[in-house]
């Protein structure tokens, strides 16, 4: 046995906070002992692009009993129909439903370029996430004179949770530094 699998619970849940989804999982094939780490992890960041979809993302939420904080690193998944219509969700986020049980507090999407679809699925999270407290939204937008308008319709979403702030963070880019 190694050194690592020898450590207590929470000491091995706080170092499988730094993994992401995908070693998470390895880890757990690599070792029974690692197996418990699902029950002891509270922060899970998740790779994301917007065309890939979120198909084991109800599995892996229920993998997670204590789950407080996860990190979305990418562009949030969102599907168009033919005609553009982004109100029509993949069927992989199909209701939402199984995030009504999420006990996630704090949701952080690193890159957000404020895209309609984008905006559609951060309100079906909001209208869910019934224990949000915090949303962090770094925002990236195509241009930069649509952040203000962006962060006023970020800022008017509803929300499922009375406490639930969100917090919008600009990037600079090089048309935006002085």
């Amino acid at each position: 046995m190694d050194r690592i699998s020898n450590l207590p619970d929470e000491i091995i849940g706080h170092i499988g906070s730094f993994f992401s989804a995908k070693e998470a999982a390895f880890t757990a094939l690599l070792s029974k002992r690692w197996l418990n780490l699902y029950e002891n992890l509270f922060h899970l960041s998740i790779p994301a692009q917007q065309s890939i979809c979120w198909i084991g993302s109800q599995v892996l939420l229920n993998k997670y009993p204590n789950l407080k904080t996860i990190t979305i690193k990418g562009s949030l998944h969102y599907k168009d129909d033919d005609r553009g219509n982004v109100e029509s969700v993949c069927e992989c986020l199909e209701g939402y439903s199984f995030l009504s049980s999420c006990s996630i507090e704090v949701l952080k999407i690193t890159e957000c370029k404020g895209d309609i679809g984008e905006m559609v699925q951060i309100k079906h999270m909001l209208e869910k996430l019934a224990s949000l407290e915090i949303l962090v939204v770094h925002l990236k937008p195509r241009r930069d004179d649509t952040k203000l308008q962006i962060t006023v319709d970020l800022l008017m979403l509803p929300r499922y949770s009375s406490k639930c702030k969100i917090w919008v963070k600009h990037s600079l880019t090089k048309s935006s530094r002085i």
